[in-house]
């Protein structure tokens, strides 16, 4: 049996999963595996049809090669599939998520300099998407960041790196300015 998170999570989350599942079944024939959704808002379906990456963090080999079995139509149409520790897989969602709130955070922090100084940042933001180590996408100045995930997924990287002795100043003050 295989039992996959798909929602955002806390590293450490789906193992302590595995801890609890372990207690009430003692033989143990079951594996976990963190397979995190990439879904943005308003493009649910299309997202979930044609995902840009699959990531499946998993402890052996057979519960990957049922993840992967599962993601065949997607491999045969080329979706990159990322597999790799359960742990690294939780935080790929949360450090994704951390960082388009940082491109809308900088933007948004270049937008007040530029109306200060009298510069369009559309024009200024068009001229960085242009550069693919930047690229377009959340450039787009307005006021901040929202929906359901960046908010709580930001607040939430900051938590466990507190946790673990790891200051993210650099996401403590994307959450500060948002």
């Amino acid at each position: 049996c295989v039992i996959v998170t798909k929602s955002t999570v806390p590293v450490g989350t789906t193992n302590e999963i595995k801890k609890i599942i372990s207690k009430k079944n003692k033989e143990d024939k079951f594996d976990v595996v963190s397979n995190p959704e990439f879904l943005r808002e308003g493009s649910a379906i299309n997202d979930f049809m044609r995902p840009d990456r699959v990531v499946i963090g998993c402890e052996n080999k057979k519960s990957e090669g049922i993840m992967k079995e599962l993601y065949r139509p997607l491999y045969l149409i080329e979706t990159p599939i990322v597999s790799t520790t359960i742990e690294s897989s939780e935080i790929i969602k949360y450090a994704s998520n951390s960082f388009l709130a940082t491109k809308i955070s900088f933007i948004n922090q270049v937008a007040d300099l530029c109306e200060a100084v009298g510069a369009d940042v559309q024009d200024v933001a068009r001229g960085m998407g242009i550069d693919k180590r930047i690229g377009g996408k959340f450039l787009h100045a307005g006021p901040g960041y929202g929906g359901s995930c960046f908010p709580k997924d930001v607040k939430a990287f900051i938590t466990t790196g507190e946790k673990n002795g790891i200051n993210l100043s650099i996401l403590s003050a994307v959450d500060y300015y948002n």
